[in-house]
């Protein structure tokens, strides 16, 4: 999380030269090529994987559950056990939950309840909490793509309160849905602190934020399948308003479109694209005012090298709004939650999933329990760029490249792990429910 996603709740990267520039186009070509492969697969397929059937039922019923303790350390963080519990269709119903427990240096609850079918398998409560008491992260002194991995900050927040509740309008077995989405986030901020822990500024009264968004979207899903898909291509569009909180805030929206295409290989693999795009529409601009900003937000002094860092990111959250970030589980897996933040986004990805294993197996490991369709392994590339103007975005660009394990089980959960690889570093990740 970086400090302008609290607003709302509240290595070096130079323009690429030649060398850098023919690699990343020839990539790009190839991913063209392949979204070309998906439609074809898709407009001229054989009846056998013709993506108007469905492989399967799309609503599951098949109970589960998963009891998952991971371990965390990060320097200047802290460490601890984020304890997760899983439910995979309760009763045998449609009804999903699941809670994360934090404990340790950081503490607090989220907990989720999804597909809650108020008309059966038509129209689709989900609902989300979260509730951090205390948590320290990681705050990067610059907007867009230019920062190393060690020009950063932390931020202490004392506390993150969020709720969410959607509903999601489903047809012709999932293959057309309208989804509708309110959002209360509101957060606190005691003290900064440097990558080493030390107090910066403690801030008396805490810095404290509110703010409430909606949202609107539709997905058309022209796949043989919801949870696994080998043929076919899918297209979400959400809209995200932010209206001002205040005099101070911007009025925004942010539009986001994520287009997916699956090629089969053989008989059970897939080669995976996704396209994603994330652009900021402001409506009214915030205070733009360094001075003011400083003064009358952060009450800090622009002499102070942080407190001009800062509000140079407020500054530009005020004046272009904020996009979907990247960086994280679900893009450019190899660098931190929120890492490269801009008023616009740009994201592709290639994955070959290898689906060594297609039997239906069920399995009872006393802390998990499932049946499971099929074990796959995944190797992906994906790259991607943000920027303030849009006339910058694609000046630079950061990638990661990576494997993961894939094991699908008949409840509809998704279980995934990946290693992700890029110029930082690696970086591992546990998935429940792949975005794409």
């Amino acid at each position: 999380m970086r400090w302008h996603e609290l607003d709302r709740v509240g290595g070096h990267t130079t323009k690429p030269g030649i060398a850098e520039v023919l690699p990343m186009r020839t990539s790009r070509r190839s991913f063209w090529l392949l979204l070309f492969l998906a439609f074809s697969a898709v407009t001229v397929g054989s009846e056998e994987c013709s993506a108007f059937e469905r492989r399967r039922e799309q609503f599951h019923t098949e109970p589960s559950y998963l009891i998952f303790p991971l371990p965390y350390s990060i320097p200047g963080i802290g460490s601890g056990v984020v304890i997760t519990g899983l439910l995979g269709n309760l009763l045998e119903t449609h009804t999903d939950a699941y809670i994360l427990v934090v404990t340790g240096d950081a503490e607090g609850l989220i907990a989720a309840v999804e597909d809650i079918h108020l008309i059966e398998k038509t129209l689709i409560l989900n609902l989300f909490n979260q509730s951090i008491d205390r948590a320290i992260i990681q705050n990067f002194d610059k907007r867009g793509m230019d920062t190393k991995r060690d020009d950063y900050t932390l931020i202490e927040v004392s506390k993150v309160k969020t709720n969410v509740a959607q509903l999601v309008l489903s047809f012709d077995e999932r293959r057309y849905e309208l989804f509708a989405g309110v959002e209360a986030q509101a957060v606190k901020v005691p003290r900064v602190r440097t990558p080493e822990g030390d107090i910066i500024w403690e801030l008396d009264p805490p810095y404290f934020s509110e703010s409430e968004s909606s949202s609107l979207g539709f997905t058309l899903d022209y796949t043989d399948d919801r949870q696994d898909p080998r043929v076919g291509l899918r297209w979400q569009v959400t809209r995200r308003a932010t209206p001002r909180a205040s005099a101070l805030d911007p009025d925004f929206f942010v539009l986001n479109s994520s287009f997916s295409g699956y090629v089969p290989v053989g008989a059970q693999s897939t080669i995976g694209i996704n396209y994603f795009t994330s652009d900021a529409v402001v409506l009214a601009e915030g205070v733009t005012d360094a001075g003011i900003v400083s003064a009358q937000i952060l009450r800090c002094s622009l002499a102070d090298p942080v407190c001009a860092d800062l509000t140079e990111i407020f500054v530009a959250e005020r004046k272009y709004g904020t996009a979907t970030a990247l960086g994280g589980e679900d893009r450019l897996r190899a660098y931190p939650q929120g890492r490269f933040v801009g008023a616009h986004t740009q994201y592709y990805s290639v994955e070959f999933r290898w689906n060594f294993s297609g039997e239906m197996t069920p399995f009872d490991y006393f802390i998990w329990k499932d049946v499971r369709t099929a074990m796959q392994a995944a190797f992906y590339f994906e790259s991607g760029t943000v920027a303030d103007r849009l006339v910058e975005l694609g000046d630079a660009w950061r990638s990661t490249y990576g494997v993961g394990f894939r094991l699908l089980g008949a409840s509809g959960y998704v279980y995934r792990a990946d290693l992700a690889f890029g110029d930082e570093g690696i970086a591992p990740t546990i998935i429940f429910n792949y975005p794409w």
